[in-house]
């Protein structure tokens, strides 16, 4: 097999066999944590099924017939008070032979460690087949303590059901994991994905409050880990929603370089890229997804709707429309509408309407009477598109010619024309200026991040350097200039053709080159004085790195919402992690002090 192919691997959800009803939700979730990890394997293609169908087809066999996959997993779990067993079987697709069986067993509160054997010995099996050695590229996850997780597990599964009294339960979770783990980055994420449920689509008198428990229950779990991908993906929506587009846009791709096999959260990207104008990619992204769920696809129908509708072919759009089948965005259906509209199909088009009059009845106005134009405004707020939209037209139409699009306007200081570009710290403020355009901020910690790197254009910072921090204890220099600019040269080219590649959404070459900028930062880490230890959460550079780009990210969303043309240029130029640069497409003059 040539190293760059994918070994297609299907998992099955695990049989539950404990007599305790339960401990059902730690079964639910082995095979999703499983799947999980194997998916941040780059080499690997995971196949995940749904449970509904597993069940009206024990055998499996017609499952197999309809889907292409390499290898299958199957496997039982069973509980009995605190002793976990385990039964797993790796089968070759093609043979139906078994590969590989174990059983492992252990304490229910050691349900981690049983996983991570299990993980390691698959990978272990799988790992001829390719060139590369994946056990290598294993990433070490940080230890959760098991009543976290446990809490953890039952949150998730309430904020799934997509609620406010779901969400409030979840909450609790949540919570009750935080106290016993305060640093346990997921929590803090599920916190915040409540948070948006309300912002986004439930309560309407909430927005700012929402909008805020969202943000900051966010910005806490990226600081302790910014290299999962749900985190990244919440913290791309949160941005997207405050319409720092191009902020948001740095955490999907983040969220698609860190695991390309989540199909889930695959498709809550490609609904974002619609929002931010890049229909192409958003096709790609959702296509891509449905071969990772080839048999319960039209789960997601309506991230096609959407898809379809932006680009105008309407037919294709409405044969994607499933009328027994409710949606689980609950603005569908004024879309729904809007295609028959464009069809001319004017009944389809009031009932759908009166759908999208009911949902919004009941979920925002709590059942109580509101005018038409209320209902307008909030499909047009939690859709924060970044251009023009073709659902303007038929809600002009449906408000009999009366509406306005009123798009709310955020409150911007008075631009003024500036002669040259500057990044400047005044007494009470910062004065930042550029292509003819000036603004002034209010004090940020990332400033001054980017003011350093402004002065020094292409010069490579270690994130400790810029933390104001040292990366061993003795002291040591972090880097001699001459191994700076021999190391700078070889990053450079790497980040430029990774930017490239990814403007052309070539997914292998992106892979390989990915795979040699961190074989090189990897080296160099070695050469910092990190004596060769993986990179684990907690420690002194992860920090470093963690909170240093969520500093300057953050930086770059506020500008960008007072300064549009700065953010969108800051954010394509200032490139972050272990090794921070600004590197701008021209020569750019900057006045800083």
């Amino acid at each position: 097999m040539h190293a760059n192919d994918h070994i297609t691997l299907t998992i099955f959800p695990f049989e539950d066999l404990s007599l305790q009803n339960d401990l059902g939700v730690f079964c639910r979730s082995f095979s999703t944590d499983l799947i999980t990890e194997l998916s941040r394997f780059r080499q690997f293609r995971i196949i995940k099924l749904p449970a509904v169908q597993i069940a009206a087809d024990p055998s499996s066999a017609g499952l197999l017939d309809s889907v292409r996959t390499d290898y299958f997993i199957h496997g039982t779990f069973r509980c009995e008070k605190e002793l976990v067993r385990i039964n797993v079987q790796l089968y070759n697709s093609n043979t139906r032979h078994m590969v590989w069986g174990n059983r492992l067993e252990g304490s229910l509160t050691g349900l981690h460690a049983i996983q991570d054997d299990l993980l390691a010995a698959i990978v272990g099996v799988l790992q001829h087949q390719i060139n590369n050695d994946l056990l290598t590229r294993m990433r070490k996850r940080p230890k959760v303590e098991f009543g976290a997780y446990e809490h953890w597990l039952y949150g998730m599964e309430e904020v799934k059901k997509g609620s406010v009294e779901s969400d409030l339960i979840a909450r609790e979770h949540f919570q009750k994991a935080l106290d016993i783990q305060p640093d346990y980055a997921l929590a803090y994420t599920g916190m915040s994905m409540t948070y948006f449920n309300e912002w986004s689509c439930q309560l309407w008198e909430r927005w700012d409050v929402s909008r805020t428990g969202a943000y900051e229950w966010a910005q806490k779990a990226i600081e302790l880990d910014d290299q999962n991908h749900v985190t990244a993906m919440v913290m791309g929506k949160i941005f997207l929603y405050e319409e720092s587009y191009d902020t948001a846009e740095f955490y999907f791709r983040k969220s698609l370089m860190l695991n390309l096999n989540d199909p889930d959260t695959h498709m809550q990207i490609a609904l974002c890229f619609l929002l931010l104008g890049k229909e192409k990619e958003a096709l790609e992204i959702y296509e891509k997804a449905l071969q990772l769920l080839p048999l319960h696809a039209d789960n997601y129908f309506v991230v096609g709707v959407f898809i379809y509708f932006r680009q105008g072919n309407y037919e294709k759009a409405a044969s994607l429309i499933k009328p027994d089948q409710k949606a689980k965005i609950a603005n569908a259906e004024a879309y729904y509408a809007a295609i028959h509209y464009y069809l001319q199909q004017p009944e389809r088009m009031q009932y759908y309407w009166n759908l999208y009059l009911e949902t919004y009845r009941k979920l925002i106005s709590k059942g109580k009477d509101f005018p038409l134009q209320e209902a307008i405004d909030w499909i047009t707020k939690i859709n924060p598109y970044r251009y023009k939209t073709n659902l303007d037209e038929f809600l002009r139409y449906i408000s009999n010619g009366n509406f306005q699009i009123r798009r709310e306007q955020k409150t911007k200081p008075a631009i003024q024309p500036a002669d040259d570009n500057c990044f400047l710290k005044e007494t009470a403020a910062w004065k930042l200026s550029y292509d003819g355009t000036r603004v002034q901020m209010p004090e940020l910690k990332g400033f001054y991040d980017i003011q350093k790197m402004l002065r020094e254009p292409r010069q490579l910072f270690h994130c400790a350097e810029l933390m104001g921090s040292s990366v061993n204890d003795q002291g040591e220099k972090l880097i001699d200039e001459k191994a700076r600019k021999e190391y700078q040269k070889k990053i450079l080219d790497l980040q430029i053709d990774l930017q490239e590649a990814e403007q052309r959404s070539d997914y292998v070459r992106m892979e390989q080159l990915q795979a040699a900028y961190d074989r090189l930062v990897d080296h160099l880490s070695k050469s910092l004085g990190l004596k060769g230890k993986a990179r684990e959460t907690g420690s002194t550079v992860e920090k470093a790195r963690s909170a240093l780009t969520w500093r300057i990210r953050n930086a770059i969303a506020r500008i960008e919402q007072q300064h549009p043309l700065l953010g969108a240029h800051l954010s394509n130029a200032i490139k972050t992690g272990i090794l921070c640069s600004y590197q701008p497409d021209r020569e750019i003059s900057w006045t800083t002090s």
